[in-house]
């Protein structure tokens, strides 16, 4: 079976000649939504590059069937959506707070919610700049986020279904995607926003929680809770469900969806040599926000992941050499290909900061459910000081655990133009490299020259 070979990064090709080996019942094994009919999704990475993707032959991916099932289910999010809306389920698209609201959401049977800001990695994917151009054409210059993407996407109505509801945050947020939503909103969709307040912190008037050392105001606490009971209160009106107890349920579920993907990144960046690549780490971090549209089989395949990287450790086994430079990343890549190069360059990203931290919290099982969902947003990465962004990064350099900082920047992202400098003067006790992600065709050789010499420098 595919749990025996031995770990490392292998092509398309490769993938569809191992694919050969797996039976019709190791296939039908893995479905989404529970239904054997027509929920299967464990295909080749290939068959997505056919479906347009085609980026997808210049990457490298995990060996495991654990990869495999991530990625086939990844790649099936926009047919999933189409079956949900084919079932009777409500979509609901929850855009900017990034975290919180789909939790809101997940409450409610027969309610899934998306992150249409997410289809930002569709235009690399399809190394296409369809959706970029139609957002231009719209209103979104081309100096404004790549998450403009899904302005391209609700326009063509190709991508996912019309949601029935669509809620959107704005305040202490990305500029550059409330401009988007409100060019959304121009076309004709409804929009419900919520306001996302800023962290103020002021010593003497504060909640103060360990969980990376994030302080806030009671009252901006007692926003967020009125915000998010508003949410619960239409989600009720939709659905005709009103009982809590539900909210408590999909926290519940929530954590140990965030417990699962914090044990295997912290396993995966402690190990001796790295058991599992760095691109699907960060699909895997992504996934706390939301589940892919279908929650329960993201578990199951999250715990399949975690149990494949586990026997690596044990082995001694890993997809790097042992002596690859441990690195921390600021900041998601738009473009997947980033870290496969970096890999390649025997670096190592052993710590992250992708702008979705709230995501990584524990939201506290104890507490009334809607301040416990306010307390863990106000640790979210772009609502307070920078300093606080990048604390644990700045404690790893102390420690000796970081040797460099890599910074992927979003040209026309708000967030990057204000901090980035700003961050490379506190980092300043190991090299830091920041670039401008470029839109497709991708990265240049100018920027690959840059990537090497840093790597270079490290190595040194």
């Amino acid at each position: 079976m595919l749990e025996d070979i031995a770990p490392k990064k292998i092509s398309l090709l490769e993938w569809s000649e191992r694919f050969e080996k797996l039976t019709d019942d190791d296939i039908g094994r893995f479905t989404y939504y529970h239904n054997e009919e027509w929920g299967r999704y464990l295909q080749p990475p290939a068959t997505f590059m056919v479906y347009g993707a085609r980026q997808l032959k210049r990457l490298q991916f995990d060996n495991s069937l654990a990869a495999l099932r991530m990625w086939g289910f990844v790649f099936n999010e926009s047919e999933r959506l189409f079956r949900a809306r084919q079932c009777g389920k409500k979509i609901i698209a929850t855009m900017g707070d990034l975290g919180t609201v789909p939790v809101i959401v997940m409450a409610f049977p027969g309610c899934t919610p998306f992150y249409p800001e997410c289809i930002w990695w569709t235009p690399f994917f399809n190394e296409s700049n369809v959706l970029l151009d139609t957002a231009s054409e719209l209103g979104a210059p081309e100096a404004a986020c790549f998450s403009r993407a899904a302005l391209g996407a609700f326009f063509k109505r190709a991508y996912f279904p019309v949601p029935d509801r669509i809620f959107a945050s704005t305040g202490a947020t990305c500029d550059d995607f409330t401009s988007t939503i409100q060019s959304i909103e121009h076309l004709g969709f409804d929009v419900t926003w919520f306001e996302v307040p800023f962290r103020r912190t002021y010593p003497d008037r504060i909640y103060d929680d360990a969980q990376f050392e994030a302080k806030f105001l009671k009252r901006t606490e007692d926003y967020l809770i009125k915000e998010y009971r508003r949410i619960w209160d239409i989600m009720a009106g939709l659905t005709g469900k009103e009982n809590t107890d539900i909210l408590i349920e999909s926290i519940r579920k929530t954590n140990r969806l965030r417990a699962l993907a914090r044990e295997i990144m912290d396993e995966t960046h402690n190990a001796e040599t790295a058991p599992f690549p760095a691109l699907e780490l960060m699909t895997i971090e992504f996934g706390n926000l939301y589940g892919y549209a279908d929650i329960d089989e993201w578990l199951s395949i999250l715990e399949n992941v975690r149990d494949t990287v586990q026997l690596r450790i044990e082995r001694g086994t890993g997809i790097q050499p042992k002596n690859a430079v441990p690195i921390a990343w600021i900041n998601p890549s738009a473009d997947p290909f980033l870290l496969n190069f970096v890999e390649d360059l025997n670096l190592r990203v052993v710590d992250t900061e992708y702008v979705i931290r709230q995501a990584l919290v524990q939201i506290d099982e104890t507490a009334e459910p809607f301040r416990a969902l306010a307390r863990s947003f106000l640790h979210a990465s772009l609502i307070g000081s920078t300093r606080q962004r990048i604390a644990s990064i700045l404690r790893a350099i102390d420690q000796g655990k970081i040797k460099g900082v890599l910074i992927t920047n979003v040209l026309g992202g708000s967030h990057c133009a204000m901090e980035t400098k700003l961050m490379e003067r506190m980092i300043d006790s190991v090299p830091v490299l920041s670039l401008d992600v470029p839109p497709p065709p991708g990265i240049t050789e100018q920027i690959k020259t840059r990537i090497e010499a840093f790597a270079e420098a490290l190595h040194d």
